[in-house]
């Protein structure tokens, strides 16, 4: 595959575990340039043979990106990109994968090929002008952008203009509006609208691999039901583990139900769909 040398594949992740390793091995062995954006609040994680961008407070201050709203680190995922274009300066795009998508082996070359090869610049899932606004993108209206325009985060793929220009919309965000719910769908679907950056939906990008049944926000599938399959083409977000959906529902992290779990509970080897069920 050509045209690599110029972008740069963000795996965004707290921690450096089964998951995010999976993926930034996958991209690397398909020839892609691999950088690991991670949040090391808790304790710094070994992201070798990778280059780490560490995501935290002071990094982000260094940026002068201050009034952090508390739930930052899953909210803000536009942060990466602006720590990313500092640290590693010089990539005419950069694309941003956060560590619970999942690629089958048969969707890893062909997913890149088409990023590396679409001429829009900025590509999300989802993204383009709604019948209505999400609850995050309400914020929009207060710079004079339609609210209606969103995406979603998961995989996202940007020209570093857009994200120069999303990197002063945020600016704008936390200086003038601090109180305002911005999330980093509407920061990137907000600049598309505002500046007229050429755009295209994940969904057109590559129609064979990613669709909304597979690839939304809810509900999460499991790791071990797709890992093993060796004819599956499609991207798949949310992915968990079984052993994270087991200390979730131990802890409440998650409010999982039976509704929320079933595309889990459906795929699940029988003795994980037995547990699974005594515990909810």
């Amino acid at each position: 595959m050509n045209g690599f040398n110029d972008i740069l594949f963000l795996v965004r992740t707290k921690g450096f575990g089964e998951l995010p390793r999976l993926l930034a091995k996958q991209l690397s062995d398909a020839g892609a340039q691999v950088a690991i954006v991670v949040d090391e609040r808790e304790g710094p994680a070994d992201c070798a043979p990778y280059a780490k961008i560490s995501l935290d407070e002071e990094a982000l201050a260094d940026l002068g990106m201050t009034g952090l709203p508390e739930n930052w680190g899953w909210f803000c995922g536009d942060m990466c990109y602006y720590l990313a274009a500092t640290a590693m300066p010089g990539y005419s795009r950069y694309v941003l994968i956060e560590s619970d998508v999942f690629f089958p082996p048969l969707a890893v070359e062909p997913l890149i090929e088409r990023l590396v090869a679409h001429p829009a610049q900025v590509i999300a899932a989802q993204l383009g002008l709604a019948a209505k606004p999400k609850r995050f993108s309400r914020g929009l209206q207060h710079f004079g952008i339609d609210p209606r325009w969103g995406c979603i985060f998961p995989l996202t793929s940007v020209q570093n203009e857009a994200v120069e220009a999303m990197k002063a919309l945020r600016m704008a965000h936390l200086k003038q509006y601090p109180k305002v719910q911005l999330n980093d769908e509407g920061i990137l679907a907000g600049v598309v609208a505002k500046h007229g950056f050429r755009y295209a939906s994940l969904e057109d990008v590559a129609p064979a691999h990613v669709s909304a049944e597979t690839f939304n926000t809810n509900p999460p599938h499991l790791f071990e039901a797709l890992r093993n399959d060796a004819q599956e083409r499609r991207v798949f977000h949310p992915v968990v583990e079984f052993e994270t959906i087991l200390r979730r529902l131990a802890t409440g992290e998650k409010a999982y139900t039976r509704r929320r779990l079933r595309n889990v509970i459906q795929t699940a080897p029988q003795n994980m769909k037995q547990e699974l069920l005594q515990r909810l």
